[in-house]
């Protein structure tokens, strides 16, 4: 679990880094077309890992979700 852990956080910093370092160096005025693009890039994002975070446990990808499976009585 420590692997699945590390790994989403170095993933954060990456897009952070790629967001702030390389698409956004110069400043500028941010239109509403702009502004909604790059929220739905985002919001896109956060779904695709909400989606692998589904199948993950579903399907035990990694170990995910293994141990916490219900005792049946």
């Amino acid at each position: 679990m420590l692997v699945i852990w590390s790994a989403f956080i170095l993933f954060v910093l990456a897009m952070l880094a790629l967001d702030l370092g390389v698409f956004h160096r110069k400043a500028h005025v941010v239109s509403v077309r702009e502004a909604l693009g790059w929220s739905a890039v985002w919001v896109t994002l956060g779904l695709l890992f909400s989606i692998f975070v589904y199948f993950g446990y579903e399907n035990h990808w990694l170990g995910m979700g293994a141990r916490w499976m219900p005792r049946t009585v």
